[in-house]
């Protein structure tokens, strides 16, 4: 679905991401996740930060209590639904069809465990 130059773009501002907005103390506060909260982190970080880090076309920010507030009360089924399906200017599997339904789930119960009270 993605062009080589696109992935390219998204692997360029996922790096400029890690480069400048990761301390030490956000990786060990997330030390103690469960191996499903653990894959969807990975998936999350490999895949998804490229919108949700910088809310790219909406995408609510991984943590960010206000964006997710709305979302989260529709309750994890439906956004994992979204998800794979698309919603709004966001892709079926945000383009990542390679992803499995599994794997999106595991990706919407992370950022979902993100958001700060």
């Amino acid at each position: 679905m993605f062009n080589g130059a696109l992935m390219s773009l998204f692997t360029l501002i996922l790096v400029s991401f890690i480069a400048t907005g990761c301390d030490s103390s956000e990786t060990t506060k997330t030390a103690a996740l469960s191996p499903e909260l653990q894959q969807g982190k990975e998936i999350v970080e490999g895949r998804c930060f490229a919108c949700h880090a910088q809310s790219i076309n909406g995408a609510p920010i991984v943590g960010n209590k206000k964006m997710w507030k709305t979302r989260a009360t529709q309750g994890k089924a439906v956004l994992v639904e979204h998800a794979i399906n698309g919603i709004g200017l966001m892709p079926a599997k945000g383009g990542f069809t390679d992803l499995s339904d599994e794997e999106i789930g595991l990706a919407v119960g992370y950022m979902l465990s993100q958001i700060k009270e």
